[in-house]
């Protein structure tokens, strides 16, 4: 008798919950596909009766949920001749919260880190999308914008320097490529989908070489690896880093195209640099284990199969979707 997977049915209620979102006309349909979303999430993330994940579950709830307050309630008093503008501020502000964006962004790298791989998949792609629609609905060029874009860009680069634990190097990275995501929707609607996506099958393909390698820190990546892998798991970050020989490259030259276009060359360079710094930390983490010699246990040894190379290849191509 076959075994029935809840975690593939609460996939499917995320997904679902996210079209839901996407497909919505009013505010309370939105906020009631994200409740959706979250309680379905809840039973995904819950993998095992361990105090430390239990504390993790209840920390995102509430972060979440007080996202969520905030949200509802100005949506109920948007129409009693309040402040519009307050109130849109509030809402961008609960949808940063949910999003782990700076200044709310320190529940977010501590919740991520050692949780498995496929969840972890989950809470960097799927989870996003509902909150970025909302905020696509009030993003404006104006001084708390472009204040968030640069603090999102520094502290997803600054955040990750020392940190040795991979899951913590994957979030500080989600909060630097938010930066870039949230300049594509002040400066254009259609292209921080694309660049979502592909950074969304960038970081997927990561993470399953790293559930495949059954690693979680710096340190474990010169074990039972080979040379190729080793390779191949460099070429892939610096895919991630945008490096610019790179594909990955493409999704930051096409945002500074249109920063050069909106005349935005302050705010660039910043990105740049923070960029920059991101790409400093992953090549600190895949250099050295690229020079030293590899220990490999003969009963321990991974072979890089088909599935790993099918990997590699759709890290690799998956940004030429934005030729398109």
């Amino acid at each position: 008798m076959l075994k029935f997977n809840k975690k593939k049915l609460f996939l499917v209620m995320l997904i679902l919950s996210s079209i839901m979102v996407m497909s919505s006309s009013s505010w309370l349909s939105m906020w009631m596909g994200m409740e959706i979303n979250l309680m379905m999430n809840i039973p995904f993330l819950f993998k095992n009766k361990s105090k430390t994940l239990s504390e993790k579950i209840m920390i995102y709830f509430l972060i979440q949920v007080m996202g969520s307050i905030i949200m509802l309630t100005m949506i109920l008093i948007k129409n009693m001749n309040f402040n519009q503008e307050l109130s849109i501020m509030f809402i961008s502000m609960s949808m940063m919260i949910k999003l782990g964006l700076p200044p709310f962004h320190i529940w977010m790298p501590e919740m991520l880190n050692k949780l498995e791989w496929e969840t972890m998949m989950v809470m960097i792609s799927i989870q996003k999308i509902n909150p970025m629609i909302m905020l696509t609905q009030f993003m404006n060029q104006n001084m708390i914008s472009m204040m968030i874009m640069i603090m999102a860009a520094s502290i997803g680069s600054l955040g990750g320097i020392n940190q040795l634990s991979l899951n913590k190097i994957i979030a500080f990275s989600s909060i630097n490529h938010m930066s870039w995501i949230i300049m594509l929707m002040l400066i254009m609607t259609n292209l921080w989908m694309k660049y979502f996506i592909v950074y969304t099958m960038i970081n997927l393909t990561l993470c399953l070489t790293f559930k495949k390698m059954n690693t979680m820190y710096i340190n474990q990546l010169s074990v039972n690896t080979n040379l190729y892998s080793k390779m191949m798991l460099l070429l892939m970050m610096m895919n991630l880093g945008g490096f610019p020989p790179m594909p990955g490259f493409l999704l930051k030259w096409l945002t500074m195209e249109w920063m050069i276009s909106m005349n935005m060359k302050i705010i660039m360079t910043i990105m740049i640099f923070s960029s920059m710094i991101t790409l400093l930390f992953y090549m600190r983490s895949m250099f050295s284990n690229t020079m030293m010699s590899t220990m490999n246990f003969k009963f321990k040894m991974i072979k890089f199969n088909k599935k790993m190379h099918l990997m590699f290849y759709l890290n690799m191509l998956t940004p030429m979707i934005l030729m398109i």
